[in-house]
């Protein structure tokens, strides 16, 4: 693909895939390669590329390009509600047996990460959008197509700095998704 939205299909709008997330510093980086190193099991599911390291705030999903905007104005006024700049420790390991995945998660959301993400899905409501129902879980994908669970439980502590927001496209492509940051938000904007 070229990076270009969708093509519409008799007569629908283009769309696009989007969702807010969070993006590893350096050192986060560091942490999570060390991670996939050390907790995926050789052979048993596809370790997720660095460039596909994140962390999902809110999925949104296909969204109209004519809505493209209202997203962007949504992202700008929950990054300017709150500070979001702090810390999450991801402590522990989790395999995901329905979608196969395993997880680096959370075991405590700090509250200023709480607070955008509540920021985030209201902003999108009152523009019409439906946002997440479940609560918010901080997780990070180390593997999908994961067919048996490793051993579950304590990891040796991620820090990952949270230093704003992004809103993201996601395009389908041979190689798996490939992920393009379309806005960012620094803490407190």
């Amino acid at each position: 693909m070229t990076g270009t939205p969708e093509a519409p299909s008799a007569g629908r709008e283009p769309a696009r895939r989007l969702f807010f997330a969070l993006w590893p510093d350096d050192s986060a980086r560091r942490g999570l390669a060390a991670a996939v190193r050390d907790l995926v099991p050789q052979g048993n599911g596809r370790p997720q590329r660095p460039d596909q390291w994140h962390v999902t705030l809110e999925f949104l999903g296909d969204v109209p390009e004519s809505r493209l905007p209202a997203v962007i104005d949504a992202g700008g006024a929950a990054a300017s509600a709150v500070a979001p700049a702090c810390e999450i420790v991801f402590d522990r390991l989790e395999y995901w047996k329905r979608p196969q995945v395993l997880c680096l998660v959370a075991g405590s959301i700090p509250e200023p990460l709480a607070a955008l993400v509540h920021a985030l899905r209201s902003e999108l409501q009152q523009r019409g959008f439906t946002p997440e129902l479940r609560p918010f879980r901080a997780h990070v994908t180390l593997a999908r197509r994961v067919l048996k669970a490793p051993t579950q439980g304590s990891a040796a502590p991620l820090l990952w700095p949270v230093r704003g927001v992004s809103l993201v496209q996601s395009l389908a492509e041979r190689s798996g998704s490939r992920y393009v940051e379309l806005a960012a938000w620094p803490p407190g904007t």
